[in-house]
Parts: C-alpha cells; structure tokens; sequence
C-alpha cells in the first residue's frame, strides 16, 4: 500500500514530527538528570527542528480534510512511528553514547519511510513533498552522526538507589 495523496502524507508526517518532538525532550529530560547537558541540549534542538517541520507540515495541511487515523491505520513500516523508540531500548539509565545511538535509529527510521513514500507514491505532489522531508531527515542523521562520532565509549549512569519492583 502507498501513501497516494497529500491529506493522508500529511496526516503521517503530523504524527511522526510530534512523536519526534517527545522523544527528543523525554531523551533530554532523562539525560538532564545525570548532567548530560551538551547531548540534552542538542536534543532540545533537535525537538525544536521537529517542531519546526510539525508547523510546516500543519501549515500544509491547513483547509485540507485530513483523515484521523487509528493508531493500526497508520502505514509505517514497522508496528509504530518510526520516530518512536523502541521501549526495549530505553531507559533512565542510558548514557549519552546510548541516547544518541537510539535517536539516531529515530531518525533513520523517519527518513526510510519519508523515502518509501517519495519512492512509492502515485503522486507526484506528495512525492516531492516526500522529497523535501527526506532532505531535512537527512541533515538530521548527519547531525547525530557527528555527534555520536565524537561521543565516549562510557558505561551506564550507576544509580545508587535503582527502584525496586515488588510483585
């Protein structure tokens, strides 16, 4: 199946750049806790950059009847947003390398599916749309490559008082 008109590319496009915004500001928030102010703050750029194109897109989308979607209706390639950490992946105790290595998976994610949709897609208008997304999903991917190019090989954030789940 293929993404053929511009309201249902929009629609994805709307979900998958708020999804990114959260995940950017929950990966900072978390690395905020252990002090990991650069990364935490190129995170917060990087849900800014996400805001920047959810408002492109919703400007886009202005006047057109966009379809609302059930979360199964979505066409990702995998179960969820690719811009969705895997919640496997995740947790409190990620260090800098780890967050960076796993929004980096984010937005390769994100750029294959804008790609799939310019690749696929009968419609010229929503392929070239696709096209322009493609383009800023890869200055992403290159800014996170820079970024984990020059991170340390660290171990985990020890927490001196993990939680406890009783059962």
């Amino acid at each position: 199946m293929s993404i053929d008109t511009l309201p249902l590319f929009l629609a994805h496009a709307i979900r998958l750049e708020e999804d990114s915004a959260i995940n950017y500001d929950a990966m900072a928030d978390a690395l905020e806790v252990h002090g990991k102010s650069p990364v935490a703050r190129l995170f917060r750029k990087m849900a800014h950059y996400s805001r920047l194109h959810l408002a492109e897109a919703e400007g886009r989308a202005a006047g057109l009847d966009l379809p609302r979607l059930k979360t199964w209706e979505y066409q990702w390639p995998g179960d969820d947003s690719p811009e969705n950490a895997p919640a496997d992946e995740s947790d409190y105790a990620m260090n800098e390398r780890d967050a960076l290595i796993l929004a980096l998976k984010g937005e390769k994610g994100a750029l294959a599916f804008y790609a799939s949709v310019m690749e696929t897609s009968g419609d010229t208008g929503v392929a070239d749309l696709a096209k322009e997304f493609v383009e800023e999903e890869s200055e992403h991917v290159s800014i996170l490559e820079d970024w984990l190019a020059r991170a340390p090989e660290t171990g985990r954030f020890e927490d001196l008082d993990p939680p406890i789940a009783i059962g």
